[in-house]
């Protein structure tokens, strides 16, 4: 995954992470492998993780995706 894309690009949490879904990528920290995000609707709320965590599909999907409880 290519870091320059990563800055900005969307996400949906398969799981409600913080009470939210929707996602954006504020940081990227190349050498810990780390992104920071954050919740769309309420930004204060943000939250850390590896790289590898947000590949994880059965985790995080690529976009705003509409999420049934």
């Amino acid at each position: 995954m290519l870091f320059n894309k990563l800055l900005n690009s969307k996400w949906t949490s398969l799981e409600k992470e913080n009470g939210w879904y929707h996602y954006q990528v504020l940081n990227i920290f190349k050498k810990d492998k780390n992104i920071e995000l954050y919740a769309i609707c309420k930004k204060e709320i943000r939250i850390k993780l590896s790289i590898n965590d947000l590949k994880n599909k059965k985790k995080w999907i690529p976009g705003w995706k509409d999420i049934l409880d």
